[in-house]
C-alpha cells in the first residue's frame, strides 16, 4: 500500500490563474479546511440540540483571527525580513503564515 502513495506524484503548479486572479493551493486548503470545519461543527452543533448559526457566528470571527495569528506568528519568526520594511507585514498575498500561530 506504501508503494501506491509513493507513486503518485505531486501537482506540478503551486497556484491557479483565473484572469487575474491567483489562487494558490495552501489557501484553497486552507479554505476548504475551514469550510469543512464550519460545515462539521454545524451538523454535530445540531445533533446536539443547539442552533447551527451559532457555529457559523463563531467562525465569522474565529477563522479571520486565526489567519491574524498565524500572520502575526510568521512575522515574529522571521522579523528579520520584514525589517525596515514593516508595510509589507500584512501582505498575505506575498506569502507567510505560521501555523502554530493559527
Amino acid at each position: 500500500m506504501a508503494g501506491l502513495f509513493g507513486a503518485l506524484p505531486s501537482p506540478s503548479a503551486n497556484s491557479l490563474s483565473i484572469g487575474p486572479l491567483e489562487l494558490r493551493a495552501y489557501g484553497l486548503m486552507i479554505a476548504l479546511g475551514a469550510l469543512t470545519a464550519v460545515a462539521w461543527s454545524r451538523r454535530r452543533h445540531a445533533a446536539r440540540g443547539g442552533d447551527p448559526e451559532d457555529m457559523s457566528t463563531i467562525a465569522l470571527w474565529a477563522i479571520p483571527a486565526g489567519l491574524v495569528g498565524s500572520r502575526l506568528y510568521h512575522v515574529a519568526t522571521d522579523w528579520r525580513s520584514f525589517q525596515g520594511r514593516w508595510e509589507d507585514v500584512p501582505a498575505l498575498w506575498q506569502g507567510g503564515l505560521g501555523i502554530p500561530g493559527g
